[in-house]
């Protein structure tokens, strides 16, 4: 039995130079690059993650990857 899960990688640059991404599971099927900017806005405006290593704040959204990966069930019985 296969099953097929979809996740969105976002990755992040910070004022600092360093780096960090977050995965959403499940995100919608359309997803437009005004969606994207209105959520850097909203993470710029609220400075909702910082970067982990100085402190630094939110600078941008660098990436984001939608990736689907399917997995078999192998049943030998």
């Amino acid at each position: 039995m296969a099953t097929t899960t979809t996740t969105l990688k976002v990755s992040n640059l910070f004022v600092d130079g360093d780096t960090r991404s977050f995965t959403l599971k499940n995100p919608k099927a359309e997803i437009t690059l005004s969606d994207i900017t209105d959520l850097q806005t909203f993470m710029q405006s609220n400075n909702v993650i910082i970067g982990d290593k100085y402190g630094g704040t939110f600078g941008r959204i660098e990436e984001v990857r939608r990736i689907t990966e399917t997995k078999d069930t192998l049943n030998f019985s």
